[in-house]
């Protein structure tokens, strides 16, 4: 019986202790709540907020459109670079971007897939 109240006590005590232990693992850890308007993210690098984030390649800071998408101003840059002169953007859909506008022969339509870099997909 004697021994039996031994190791009772002494596993008892080894619980305490552990219990002990972890209590004051978990008190340690830092648990914030907040609430960040207009915050963007953490970014790595410098000291915090952005810090030291510069953008990668193609990085232009201006409004970002959806990854794999044609902005239609890349659209119209890129049509005028194949050399349509008055190009205007007449539709854009989750499919394709149409461009219109003129070159030597008349009247052009150029149309864009709606994926990154506005590979061309017709022009008549």
């Amino acid at each position: 019986m004697t021994s039996l109240l031994k190791t009772a006590l002494v596993a008892l005590s080894l619980a305490a202790a552990g219990l002990g232990a972890s209590a004051t693992t978990a008190s340690a850890s830092d648990v914030r709540f907040g609430i960040v308007i207009g915050g963007g993210g953490y970014h790595g690098g410098g000291s915090g907020w952005h810090g030291g984030h510069h953008g990668g390649p193609g990085w232009h800071g201006g409004p970002r459109y959806g990854r794999g998408v044609c902005a239609p101003g890349h659209a119209l840059q890129k049509a005028r670079s194949m050399g349509i002169r008055h190009a205007r953007i007449v539709d854009v859909n989750h499919r394709v971007v149409r461009v219109d506008g003129r070159d030597r022969g008349g009247f052009v339509r150029a149309v864009f897939a709606n994926d990154r870099g506005c590979p061309v997909v017709r022009v008549r």
